[in-house]
This record gives structure tokens, C-alpha cells and sequence, in this order.
């Protein structure tokens, strides 16, 4: 004679002292419930189940699983139907296993080709834990309001990029919710306006100044500062033509750290862009790329780069722990904190300002989209870039607008037909 399942089963969690819940078909409740109490930590066990909440041992854990399916059922007789006793779930109880490693909704997202980066899932988490629960976890999803979460996030002191990150974590926990019925209607959320200055560019006198053929002249610009240690001259020269292929290229700065001598094809001009490093150093994909989409890239690059290039190319040092690593710093990749040092050295031996005009290595980034943005097409631009958007490429649109005046005489002929 076959066993019939429990009505329940708990399973301790290996990672903490809490206790998961899945309420089975064979507890009497209907499927919508069930469905609806998968993996559920029994530390975001309802209010009135308080005795149960915390439970220390797996006996206090299987009362505690009774005693919630003795609640859901007193639920059901007061609301009448499964989809009233599912609006009781409060934020707290549906997403406080959200974002942690192999949870549910993440195996499916993977399922289905969105792959989200550790430190994304981490950055999700923080936000839940640190602000979303503490906050709205006692709620239940109809009862959110987007003014109310507006007006919690500008009390904390957080820049506006932040409080949008926190939203959208937000957005996506409702989303989730919402397949399972927990509410109806997703509420109009409407982005904070970013406080943050985009990035400023370089102009063609700075280019030519920071960037020299020459040999000595590029090291001159790009060596420590006289009042610190000193320090042999290939790495200036390596750090002078790492950000000269940076901003030739539209590289990130992942991107021009990982660089491996494979990715530089020098009969055909250019680099193939495939790898990044992340803010921990490790290397992976691109920014926003998965196994299915990797976002890779080809980019053409100009000859008097190449030729800085292939320059350093005949003296890089051998690194044995990253073999091919076309700049290594002291034998490993440069670390992301230490670039910026880096590129401000050489911003301030010509006397540029980087704090006023706002002058990071992304501003690289923002220099060669504009400056290609009057050469080539939209979408070529696009392509070299690694961007998926038109708006994208004009978000890096930043001109030096005598400059995008020159460029537009080419245009003169066209202009001129104005009167007929």
C-alpha cells in the first residue's frame, strides 16, 4: 500500500538556522496556496504564527509547518476563496529567500537566458535586506504605494542612481509576484532624475598632448609625479599606452585590464573585444553579456594607435600567472581602484582639471563616441561600442561643439541648397 505524502515538508536550510517550507497538495488547501508557499523560510512565518517564527530545532519546525497550514485554512473559511487568503501574503514572507544562491526565481530567469552576475544577485539582496523589508516587509503587495516608497528613499542619503537601483528590485520582487497572483495591477513607478554629471570629453589639443608618438614625450606625460617614488620608465610607457588603445577603441575600462595579446590582430587594425574584468578583478564576459549573448565586438583602430601599440607589445614583460596579458602591474591585471590614480597623473602634469570638468577613465569612453559620431554611421558607432540602443550611443554623446562645428563642414555642399 503507497505511503501518502505529508501535507508538508520542511528542509533546514545548510546556510543559517532557518527552516524552508513547502505546503503539499495533500494538505487540503487548494493548488493556487500550495503553489504559493514553495520554499517559504519560516522566518517570514505570518504575525499571528509568532511562537513559530525563529524555530531552533526541525520538531519546532514541523509544529510550526502545522500550525501555518491550521492558519491558512482559518483563512480560508474568513475570506472565502485561495485568492483573497493570497493577497494576505506579506512582502517580507513572499521575498525573503529572494536573491540568494539557487533560489527559485533565479534557476527559472537562468532558464529562460537571463543569467544575472553574483555581484548583481548581491547588490538585489543588500537592497532587500538592507532598505525594501525593513521598510514594506509587514505589507502585502496591494498595499504598496509608489509615493510612499518615493518618499522613503529620499529620506535616506542616497544619490538618485542608488534609489532607481532599489526600485527596480523592487520591480522585479512585484513582477514575480504577480505571476503567482498575489496582486493585480503593477504600480506605475517613475525613476529619480540622476543627480550625477555625465562625463566630460577630451578636445583634440588634449588628445595630442596627453597621447605623443614619441616615445620619451609619452612617457614624460604619464610617469608618477616627481614627489613620489620614482619608478622605471617602461611603466609609464605602459600605463601611457594602455589609455591611449582605451580611448582609440571606446573601451571600458574591464575591458583594456583584460586585454590578451589574442584579441589584438595587427594586420587588420584592430581588437577583438570579448572579456572583461569585473570590480574584483576576476575575469568573465562583457558587461550585460551571458553564454547565449556574449556581446562580443571588433574594433578598428587607428594606425598611429597601432603603432604605440605594437611598440609595447615588443616589450611586455612576462607575467606568469596571466600569460598573454598585454598590461600586467606587477604581474597581474591593474587593479580598478589604482587605473584612476593612474590616469590623473598624467591629466595633472598637463595642468587639465578632472574634478571640475569631471574627468574619470570612463571619460575615454565618452571622448571616442563623440568624436566618431560625425566619421562614422550610427551603426557601425553602435557596433564598435558594444551598444544595443540608439539612445545609448547618444547618451555618450557629449561634443566639444566647436569642434562638432568643424567636423559639419563636410555638410557645407547640403546646407548650401537651402535657398534653392
Amino acid at each position: 500500500m503507497s505511503r501518502i505524502p505529508d501535507e508538508y515538508t520542511v528542509v533546514q536550510r545548510s546556510d543559517s538556522k532557518t527552516f524552508r517550507l513547502t505546503i503539499n497538495h495533500t494538505s487540503g488547501l487548494p493548488h493556487h496556496i500550495c503553489n504559493g508557499w514553495r520554499m517559504r523560510s519560516f522566518k517570514d512565518l505570518a504575525n499571528e504564527l509568532a511562537p513559530y517564527r525563529r524555530p531552533k530545532n526541525m520538531t519546532v519546525a514541523k509544529a510550526g509547518a502545522r500550525a501555518f497550514i491550521a492558519y491558512l485554512k482559518k483563512q480560508m473559511d474568513v475570506y472565502g476563496d485561495e485568492k483573497a487568503v493570497l493577497r494576505t501574503v506579506t512582502v517580507e514572507e513572499y521575498a525573503g529567500d529572494m536573491f540568494i544562491e539557487n533560489a527559485p526565481h533565479l534557476t527559472r530567469w537562468a532558464a529562460k537566458g537571463n543569467v544575472l552576475k553574483p555581484h548583481t544577485v548581491a547588490q538585489h539582496r543588500r537592497h532587500l535586506v538592507k532598505y525594501l523589508i525593513p521598510r514594506f516587509g509587514h505589507l502585502t503587495f496591494d498595499q504598496i504605494r509608489p509615493a510612499a516608497v518615493d518618499d522613503f528613499l529620499l529620506e535616506q542619503n542616497l544619490s538618485h542612481s542608488t534609489r532607481n537601483t532599489i526600485i527596480y528590485t523592487l520591480k522585479l520582487v512585484m513582477k514575480e509576484a504577480a505571476k503567482e497572483k498575489l496582486f493585480d495591477v503593477m504600480p506605475a513607478f517613475e525613476p529619480f532624475k540622476r543627480n550625477s554629471r555625465r562625463q566630460d570629453t577630451l578636445s583634440s589639443e588634449e588628445l595630442t598632448a596627453l597621447f605623443p608618438l614619441d616615445e620619451r614625450e609619452l612617457i614624460n606625460v604619464w610617469k608618477r609625479p616627481d614627489d613620489m617614488r620614482k619608478e622605471r620608465d617602461e611603466i609609464a610607457l605602459m600605463f601611457g599606452t594602455l589609455f591611449c588603445v582605451t580611448v582609440s577603441a571606446g573601451l571600458r575600462s574591464g575591458e583594456i585590464r583584460a586585454l590578451h595579446r589574442e584579441q589584438v590582430s595587427v594586420p587588420h587594425s584592430g581588437l577583438v573585444i570579448d572579456r572583461a574584468l569585473d570590480d574584483d578583478g576576476k575575469l568573465g564576459l562583457l558587461k550585460k553579456a551571458t553564454d547565449e549573448e556574449t556581446r562580443s565586438r571588433a574594433v578598428v583602430i587607428p594606425e598611429i594607435t597601432l603603432a604605440i601599440l605594437k611598440r609595447w607589445l615588443d616589450r611586455t614583460p612576462e607575467c606568469p600567472d596571466f600569460p598573454g596579458l598585454v598590461f600586467p602591474y606587477r604581474q597581474k591585471p591593474v587593479a580598478n581602484y589604482y587605473i584612476l590614480d593612474r590616469f590623473r597623473y598624467g591629466l595633472d602634469r598637463l595642468g587639465i582639471d578632472y574634478e571640475k570638468r569631471r574627468l574619470t577613465v570612463h571619460c575615454l569612453r565618452y571622448t571616442y563616441n563623440t568624436r566618431m559620431r560625425t566619421l562614422l554611421s550610427a551603426q557601425v558607432l553602435k557596433e564598435f561600442m558594444g551598444h544595443r540602443s540608439d539612445a545609448m550611443t547618444d547618451l555618450y554623446d557629449n561634443p566639444i561643439l566647436m569642434e562638432r562645428l568643424i567636423a559639419h563642414q563636410k555638410n557645407k555642399p547640403a546646407i548650401e541648397q537651402f535657398w534653392g
